[in-house]
């Protein structure tokens, strides 16, 4: 192994050390516009230790035009050609896209937060394995420019919903490279490797430490996804492998 990752820890038990003067510092409240109590919360999932609630969805597609192949599976990486990863496990995502815009994701609900308090969530560092060649040619888009990694938060659920035929998630994820008003882009699939010979896997880290503003519930819980939305018309397979994401307490800013 290259890296040495943190193990994973409950968000209830990162806000607990924030609160008994941890390595988080607490919102700026001093101009009001800020929630006394709320505190920097760091979540981290490492997938070599299991799924941990995560669980698998597909979305954007026809009846018609429904994804094949789809998995959502704990895996090793044994077999995957890479020395550094021979002995570890990841979560293995994979379909085949026949709707041109088929999104596949991962979601769990985050507890522990502040209730109904506005934060900016954003993805420190998000680790996959890719088999996605740079620069190659694809149907309908490349197999790895085309193929986006998102991440999403919002307190409703984010669920598949079925109108007259037509299956779309129910929060705004925007669409492939387009962020929604509930989502923000990560990057893509390519995995820097030349368009040559035989599909490689190799490791990429994508991340977005801008963010976007997420209100918590009554409950101080809010529902992260983690996805690929493809125009690639035919399969793509990742492993993630581990992710590091934030909540911060919301300032407005100051008016003048």
């Amino acid at each position: 192994m290259t890296r040495n990752w943190k193990a994973a820890l409950s968000v209830a038990t990162l806000a607990l050390l924030a609160a008994c003067g941890g390595d988080d510092d607490p919102a700026d409240t001093s101009t009001g516009t800020g929630t006394p109590g709320a505190y920097a919360v760091t979540v981290t999932q490492d997938f070599q230790r299991g799924t941990e609630g995560w669980v698998g969805e597909s979305s954007d597609y026809t009846t018609d035009t429904a994804p094949a192949n789809v998995v959502f599976e704990h895996r090793g990486t044994a077999d995957l050609g890479i020395s550094d990863y021979k002995d570890t496990k990841a979560y293995y995502v994979s379909g085949t896209n026949r709707s041109d815009d088929l999104l596949l994701y991962l979601k769990k609900q985050i507890t522990g937060l502040v209730a109904n308090t506005e934060y900016t969530f954003a993805v420190a560092s998000l680790n996959l394995l890719s088999n996605a060649q740079s620069g190659c040619m694809g149907v309908g888009g490349a197999p790895g420019e085309s193929v986006w990694v998102i991440a999403a938060a919002s307190a409703t659920e984010p669920k598949p919903v079925t109108t007259n035929g037509d299956v779309r998630l129910n929060i705004d994820h925007g669409n492939q490279a387009a962020p929604g008003a509930a989502s923000m882009m990560l990057g893509n699939i390519a995995n820097g490797l030349p368009c040559e010979g035989a599909p490689k896997y190799a490791s990429k880290l994508v991340r977005n430490n801008t963010g976007f503003k997420v209100k918590t519930d009554a409950e101080g819980k809010v529902w992260v996804l983690l996805g690929i939305d493809s125009g690639f018309e035919a399969t793509t397979s990742i492993y993630l492998q581990n992710v590091t994401m934030t909540f911060v307490p919301y300032v407005a800013p100051a008016k003048t």
